[in-house]
């Protein structure tokens, strides 16, 4: 459901990150922040996961699903 999430989250922040470069503006800077450790933290999951670490998985799950809840708040999801 993460990954689901973040994919839309992706999608609506690349679409408002055009809409404001064409008006010359930047995204900001803590939502460009919270977008970069959502990737990271569900890159660390998928490793994770994958070495069969199912603690840090869930760790690395928390920690994304707290970027995906700020950057859903800042996109009024």
């Amino acid at each position: 459901m993460l990954a689901v999430r973040a994919s839309g989250i992706h999608t609506s922040l690349q679409s408002l990150q055009r809409s404001q470069a064409a008006s010359g503006l930047n995204l900001r800077g803590d939502m460009q922040e919270a977008s970069s450790l959502m990737g990271t933290y569900l890159d660390g999951a998928n490793a994770a996961l994958n070495d069969g670490n199912l603690t840090q998985a869930k760790s690395f799950m928390e920690k994304a699903e707290r970027q995906i809840e700020k950057l859903e708040k800042f996109l009024n999801r």
